[in-house]
């Protein structure tokens, strides 16, 4: 009696560990995402740039709903970042490196606007809301001795420079803005070429690019 030997047939598919080396490669490659002017065309900063932060945004969006936080955004004429609200004040989150400040690349510049807007509806929230409370949380610290009011002048004074431009309420809701990346002035400025980030009242936010001014 001739034995032949036992074929085992191989099942197609990927095992549990496969699938969470591929998730952690992906969390990797998205918070290592760095952008230049190696392209062939300069603009293609500002197409990667512009899209770096809208799926930044999107998933910071994302991350306020899923654990119930309000989120802000910051803006200066060459970073951003986003903030986190305690019920007092705004701090910083830069633990999560997908939300701590990024600095844009070199020649580029951003422009918010948050006036002119087409307004469908009205406010969906009062972000007074937010100032109000922030106050009222310096004012309790303010009546505390003034031992510790001089050894924490200097951190009071940072925490009040973090207030975002852009809200990100726990449910969806978000401040109608434009953000427009655009080369700093006196660089690559002869075709005033731009790229504008939009968001109105919820994500996803869109791009529009690339695009000229007359």
């Amino acid at each position: 009696m001739n034995l032949q030997p036992l074929k085992i047939k191989q099942q197609n598919g990927f095992t549990l560990i496969e699938v969470m080396l591929v998730i952690v490669i992906a969390g990797l490659l998205a918070s290592m995402i760095q952008f230049s002017f190696s392209g062939d065309k300069a603009e293609e900063a500002l197409e990667q740039s512009s899209r770096r932060f809208a799926g930044i945004f999107d998933i910071a969006a994302e991350y306020g709903m899923l654990n119930n936080v309000e989120l802000g955004l910051m803006v200066s004429k060459n970073s951003y970042q986003f903030l986190g609200y305690d019920g007092v004040t705004w701090t910083d989150v830069s633990e999560n490196e997908l939300f701590s400040e990024y600095q844009l690349p070199e020649g580029i510049e951003l422009v918010l606007q948050l006036d002119d807007l087409p307004i469908e509806e009205p406010l969906l929230f009062d972000s007074s809301m937010f100032t109000e409370s922030q106050e009222e949380g310096e004012s309790s610290f303010n009546s505390s001795d003034s031992k510790e009011q001089a050894s924490d002048t200097e951190k009071e004074e940072d925490k009040k420079k973090l207030v975002p431009q852009v809200y990100m309420l726990s449910g969806g809701d978000i401040t109608p803005f434009s953000l427009r990346f655009q080369f700093v002035e006196n660089n690559y400025t002869q075709d005033k070429l731009h790229y504008t980030v939009t968001g109105l009242y919820t994500t996803p936010l869109t791009i529009e690019g690339p695009l000229f001014d007359e």
